[in-house]
């Protein structure tokens, strides 16, 4: 059965952004001389690769964790960005983490989950596959089962990110995020256009997985019978339904990028910034890379939310 959909309290994200651990929250923003010129825009880089679990997720992951302090077990089907910073603010909050994820799952962040004593098992090629595997072991074994995109906490935590831009001389034009599960775009959608209503938000996908955006344009979940791209962490087939709705309220636009551009936005940043980041981190500079032309004197924020390991 369907949960209600997801409805984000701006309250309990100012809250977030005083509770969050230090590593996640006030990360660094700041102007890319190197990619602005290159673009011919302003790009402002919000920096959410550099700390403990190298993506955007800890906040999330960490927010969880101050709202449900009596949690036992739980099970995540993520073996990636999402399951990194689960298993990681677990340990600090004595919760035992087990992960389910595909036979596609990134090795270097699979055999640093196992090194630091993360229980991973991997299951199948498709996600949905996994996320069902994962379902049906939880209730054998009384877990509870954690999927991106079905608690808000993870939509309020990782809109902390958001907030913060408020801290930005001038609120910016647009801000760039990827889309995934769809989290991380419901809380920055949902803060912007309650503090920032004249930036749109726009929410990012790869080509090779196009449900998502598909579902927040039409408004209705929209499922693929494939995923194909080297953006593990947004490789979505079948959205939530309880994040849609709020989603497309949420978002101003969306956009399609193909693995080209993320590679050449991953090598841009390397380039300029000296960051080492994955295609899905740079999926947003991708999108922001393919609309400069038609943003020319715009300011544009752009989320880097995850890098890449070994």
């Amino acid at each position: 059965m369907a949960g209600l959909p997801l409805k984000v309290d701006l309250d309990r994200v100012v809250e977030a952004a005083e509770m969050i651990p230090r590593p996640f929250i006030r990360t660094a923003q700041y102007r890319s001389e190197g990619i602005s010129r290159l673009l011919g825009i302003e790009v402002i880089l919000k920096i959410e690769s550099a700390n403990p679990v190298g993506s955007v997720m800890g906040r999330a992951a960490e927010w969880f964790f101050i709202n449900h302090p009596h949690t036992n077990r739980i099970i995540c089907a993520s073996a990636g960005d999402f399951g990194i910073a689960m298993a990681y603010a677990g340990r600090g909050h004595s919760v035992d983490i087990e992960l389910f994820g595909p036979l596609s799952s990134d090795l270097a962040k699979v055999e640093a989950l196992r090194h630091a004593g993360t229980t991973v098992r991997l299951d199948a090629e498709d996600p949905e596959d996994v996320k069902e595997e994962a379902r049906r072991y939880a209730g054998v074994v009384g877990g509870a089962l954690l999927l991106d995109g079905e608690h808000v906490e993870f939509a309020e935590g990782l809109a902390t990110m958001a907030a913060e831009l408020q801290h930005l001389r001038e609120p910016p034009d647009a801000v760039f995020v990827p889309l995934g599960e769809g989290s991380l775009a419901l809380g920055t959608g949902a803060w912007c256009h309650a503090r920032m209503p004249r930036t749109r938000v726009v929410g990012v996908a790869p080509e090779g997985a196009p449900a998502m955006a598909r579902a927040v344009r039409e408004r209705r979940v929209v499922t693929t019978p494939t995923v194909a791209t080297v953006a593990r962490e947004l490789a979505v087939r079948v959205p939530s339904e309880m994040i849609v709705a709020p989603l497309a309220y949420a978002l101003d636009d969306t956009a399609l990028v193909s693995e080209r551009h993320m590679q050449q936005a991953a090598a841009a940043l390397a380039a300029h910034e000296g960051l080492r980041v994955s295609c899905d981190g740079a999926a947003a500079l991708a999108a922001a890379a393919v609309a400069a032309p038609s943003m020319r004197g715009a300011t544009v924020v752009v989320a880097v939310t995850s890098r890449t390991i070994g």
